[in-house]
């Protein structure tokens, strides 16, 4: 199904870069960065010898490039990658400003969390302009802009006159109008959006707010066929659900060196079942209300103290932002709280580690964890669901109906967070489910997982944003 991009160069446009550069004692080095993003495109950027253009952030980012700040990835032999140099103010403003205080909240609909400072918003207008700008110095005839992410929304119409082909695909949930709507400068970002030919989301709930959303400003909407008519101009909009390098992780779980890793995870707990959750500091993943569930489990299910232990991982998140750090404050003041009450000999209910842990040592958490639990208060996808799924033969994913995977992941076990009651009631009936049934789960899971993955989303994007404009 692979798109045929015939001789038009694809330029791929993102707030995060693939690849950074770090000083090694005293020495250069290049370090590719985890994420789906990098994972799904950067083959296909190496393939059609495109070009990236995103922030760079690494500390030594700036000291490779040319003089039009470009530098070949991951090799000599690869692809240019074009870095955009942000202020300390335009960091500060646009990313943990307007992207972190503004986009993020509202679209995950925390509406009483958005800081709407105008401050904000104008250096949003100027880094996106400065997108722009960028973008333009590299435009070539038949160029395909692909602009991912709540970050850059502008960038489409400012693109427009160009007459260049863009798309733009949405990582994060988009809200409903009467949360889109408290943002003072809705309009501007939802024009700056339609000049796009085609835009996409992980969900067709996500589709349809937002296509309610270009109809409240006035725009044409066709809703059977998903097409928008807006200023003299049409962008489709689809549903294309991100996947995981399946591939990948279902080879993981028949490495016989992962396979001992996860076996001293396990081992190292001296606990009959492991119940494994990771995710980073933010008030979207449902943490405190995760913890709540684990509390009333035990005390609600007393003979799996001892039995079970919870092993909590969170990585550091805008810690600049003071609401995230009282946040980690409440988790570990609940963690010793649920520890204080039910921990017995050398037996602690609740393992919490706060810090960034490279993947490879997560990874074994998958497979050694007998349940997984996903609590998210809402998400756009959700990729850890389905890596754990992808390696695992016995476990159970416990995973939140708000999680954008809930809606392709039949075989996952699905709680309201907001509900304690049934989170507990739904941690024992993952733990006490038969062998028979936790295996007609993933073989199910694991078929749909092959089929839709990272390079399914890839292909199947590009063959309907080529189909959008021909």
């Amino acid at each position: 199904m692979e798109a045929d991009l015939e001789d038009k160069r694809l330029v791929l446009v993102s707030n995060g870069e693939p690849y950074k550069h770090v000083y090694r004692n005293q020495d250069i080095e290049i370090e590719k960065l985890a994420g789906g993003l990098t994972t799904g495109l950067d083959p296909v950027m190496q393939k059609n010898k495109g070009l990236w253009i995103a922030w760079g952030r690494g500390e030594a980012d700036f000291e490779v490039v040319n003089q039009n700040n470009k530098v070949m990835v991951p090799d000599e032999d690869g692809y240019p990658l074009k870095r955009i140099e942000l202020t300390d103010k335009e960091k500060n403003n646009f990313y943990y400003g307007f992207a972190n205080e503004v986009m993020w909240p509202i679209s995950h609909t925390f509406i009483s969390k958005a800081n709407f400072k105008e401050e904000y918003w104008q250096s949003y207008q100027k880094v996106n302009q400065k997108y722009a700008k960028s973008i333009k110095e590299e435009l070539k005839e038949d160029d395909l802009v692909w602009i991912h992410d709540y970050h850059l929304t502008l960038v489409p119409g400012l693109l427009e006159e160009s007459n260049t082909k863009t798309s733009l695909f949405w990582h994060i949930p988009w809200p409903a109008w009467e949360a889109f709507r408290t943002i003072p400068w809705r309009e501007e970002i939802l024009e700056g959006m339609l000049a796009a030919d085609f835009l996409a989301f992980h969900t067709d709930l996500f589709v349809y707010n937002f296509l309610n959303c270009a109809k409240k400003i006035g725009a044409e909407v066709d809703f059977s066929n998903k097409e928008i008519f807006y200023q003299n101009s049409k962008t489709k909009v689809e549903s294309v659900p991100l996947g995981i390098d399946f591939q990948r992780f279902n080879n993981l779980a028949k490495d016989d060196d992962y396979l001992a890793q996860a076996e001293s995870v396990k081992a190292s707990y001296d606990t009959e079942k492991l119940i494994f959750a990771v995710d980073r500091l933010d008030y979207t993943k449902g943490i405190e209300e995760r913890l709540k569930g684990i509390d009333r489990f035990f005390e609600k299910y007393p003979e799996y103290q001892t039995e079970a232990t919870f092993v909590q991982r969170v990585a550091p998140s805008r810690m600049g932002i003071e609401e995230y750090q009282q946040m980690k404050e409440r988790i570990e003041k609940k963690v010793a709280e649920i520890n204080g009450k039910y921990q017995k000999d050398q037996w602690v209910p609740v393992k919490y580690f706060y810090g960034s842990v490279p993947q490879a040592e997560l990874l074994p958490y998958y497979k050694a964890a007998d349940l997984a639990l996903i609590t998210a208060l809402i998400d756009g996808m959700n990729l850890v669901a389905k890596e754990y799924l992808a390696v695992q033969d016995l476990g159970v994913l416990l995973l939140s109906e708000f999680a954008g995977a809930a809606e392709y992941l039949d075989s996952a076990l699905k709680v309201n967070p907001y509900n304690t009651e049934a989170l507990a009631d739904s941690i024992y009936q993952g733990l006490e489910m038969s062998e028979t049934e936790k295996e007609k789960r993933l073989q199910q899971a694991k078929a749909d997982l092959k089929e839709y993955d990272i390079n399914w989303w890839r292909d199947y994007f590009l063959k309907k944003w080529v189909e959008s404009y021909e």
